[in-house]
């Protein structure tokens, strides 16, 4: 199989991967930006307060706010080589990282984070802040990394927050998640293969019935990568621990229906 060398054969990603698997293994990060309005009359209102630094409590609940997924924060560094060097280290095997972020909340702080006004000081308010931790939305079972930590060290530090978050077993669909890589390189290779085969002989003046039979191959394809992508949507669902927020609600709830 394309991509990935077996157990014995070292590192993962020994070929790019195509497009579809960069696209599975990006990140997706968010950049919250705080601004509180000030109250009043409707010209004031859109008048901010100056910038001022949040309790750590606060700056939690801003950042997670309904997202119960634990949180996985980085700040970003001017003198630091590459932004997310913190999470994703130089070596090759950065795969498993980038597939298990997908149940994070994964949050990217910039540089002046550090600013004692900046509304999520807090969060990195030490003599030697790091540059990432991982954490319970509340900010409860805080774990703060380097960087300099190995991947196995990070990958056991990521996978006891997601056991501790949910309910569903991660490893077997991270698994799931590795092997579908594979089928997704192979299936992109096959259609850009086709694609460039119809287009071959379409400038050569093959016979109709040639072009079509590459165009059904085509299709095939097509849809096998759409079932594909649907089986990497199912398997990356997982069902969340009921939190505090939601065991309170249901907890009013059936006060309200025994009253």
């Amino acid at each position: 199989m394309p991509g990935v060398a077996g157990p014995a054969a070292g590192p993962y990603m020994v070929t790019p991967r195509g497009p579809t698997s960069r696209f599975e293994l990006a990140i997706d990060w968010n950049h919250p930006i705080f601004q509180q309005a000030l109250g009043g009359e409707a010209d004031v209102s859109r008048a901010v307060l100056q910038r001022q630094a949040l309790s750590a409590e606060a700056a939690y609940a801003y950042l997670s706010q309904d997202d119960e997924r634990p949180l996985l924060v980085l700040r970003e560094c001017f003198t630091c080589n590459g932004t997310d060097d913190a999470l994703l280290t130089r070596q090759a095997d950065n795969e498993r990282t980038m597939l298990m972020s997908r149940w994070f909340n994964c949050v990217k702080l910039p540089p002046d984070v550090l600013e004692a006004d900046h509304p999520f000081h807090a969060l990195f308010d030490s003599k030697d802040p790091g540059h990432l931790f991982l954490a319970s939305p509340d900010g409860k079972l805080r774990v703060d990394l380097n960087g300099q930590q190995s991947r196995t060290e990070l990958w056991k530090l990521m996978e006891e927050q997601l056991e501790r978050a949910y309910l569903d077993q991660v490893k077997p669909k991270l698994k799931e998640l590795q092997r579908l890589l594979n089928d997704f390189d192979e299936l992109d290779a096959d259609l850009l293969r086709l694609e460039i085969e119809i287009d071959d002989k379409i400038e050569s003046g093959a016979s109709a019935s040639k072009i079509e039979k590459l165009r059904r191959k085509l299709a095939k394809a097509e849809n096998e990568k759409a079932e594909a992508r649907a089986r990497a949507i199912a398997v990356s669902a997982v069902k969340l621990r009921e939190t505090k927020k939601e065991a309170e609600a249901t907890a009013g709830t059936q006060a309200s229906g025994e009253s």
